[in-house]
């Protein structure tokens, strides 16, 4: 028996297909969204986020259709995630070249006015051309089309920003798609695991190797409750993850919790791994959770 969840790297076919079409059709939705904003709202400082929210959305949606489809193949998930990734922004493109297209400048100097509409069949003459596409991208990275602090980007580096802008939605796509192939899965029962997140603190784990060892060897003991006296204080949270109808499908995840408080008293958790769906028995499950499971008063 594995000391630690593995997955099967099944990917079933219906489960692939539902990730591939509604990812692009997802992507596609979001690509709208997206050229539509920064069209339209005129500070470019809030582009990297909007590009983020992209990735992090479009993400979000291929780890629920993941979920869904029952792909649990991280390898597998990864490279389908890329695949509707590079689509979406493709998409992206197809999108702002429509506009950009049909744009109509009004006036000179400060009193200039861009106008646009959008033509679906000029949409899909853009969308179905990739050759003619990838032209014009090559003619916009000549002269750059906005400007940040009276200097229009353009070359190299409005390049660079492209390639950022594509790395942020391919990744975030790829990034959250990937971990959900990685969570427990019942072979037997043919279900998910469900993830419960116990409310009472564990001592900070100092020594991550050590703690690790221990919980290796069944020695549960190590996990010691804590008792928060500042919302600063470093702890350790507890999850436990179980298949409803299966119990061999029990595992056990422990992370340690740092918070920093910034000058306006913003409280940020961040958080890393000590140990990651670590095999239990069912003693050992209701053990912890009878310990963990609530606050005490």
């Amino acid at each position: 028996m594995n000391l630690y969840y593995q997955p099967s790297n099944k990917m079933p076919l219906g489960g692939v297909l539902l990730f591939l079409l509604g990812g692009v059709l997802a992507g596609g939705v979001l690509a709208f969204v997206y050229i539509y904003a920064i069209w339209y709202i005129p500070f470019v400082y809030i582009n990297f986020f909007l590009c983020l929210g992209f990735g992090l959305v479009l993400g979000g949606i291929l780890m629920m259709l993941a979920k869904a489809g029952k792909l649990r193949s991280p390898t597998g998930v990864g490279l389908l995630a890329l695949l509707v990734g590079l689509a979406a922004v493709y998409l992206e493109w197809s999108v702002y070249l429509t506009l950009l297209f049909n744009a109509e400048t009004t006036g000179a100097g400060r009193d200039a006015d861009t106008s646009t509409s959008f033509s679906a069949s000029m949409w899909a003459d853009v969308l179905t051309h990739p050759a003619a596409m990838w032209e014009a991208i090559g003619k916009i990275n000549e002269t750059g089309t906005w400007s940040l602090k009276g200097a229009t980007p353009s070359g190299v580096f409005l390049a660079l920003i492209w390639v950022v802008e594509l790395l942020v939605i391919v990744g975030g796509a790829y990034w959250l798609a990937r971990s959900q192939a990685t969570e427990p899965f019942s072979e037997a029962t043919n279900e998910w695991a469900d993830e419960e997140t116990l409310p009472h603190p564990i001592g900070y784990a100092q020594d991550a190797d050590h703690v690790r060892t221990a919980l290796e060897t069944g020695q549960y003991h190590t996990l010691t409750p804590h008792e928060m006296q500042s919302e600063t204080e470093p702890f350790a949270r507890l999850k436990l993850h179980r298949a409803p109808n299966d119990g061999n499908c029990q595992y056990l995840t422990l992370e340690n919790v740092t918070t920093k408080v910034d000058d306006k008293g913003k409280a940020t958790q961040s958080t890393t791994t000590v140990v990651q769906h670590l095999a239990i028995s069912t003693a050992a499950y209701e053990e912890l959770k009878k310990r963990f499971g609530q606050l005490q008063a």
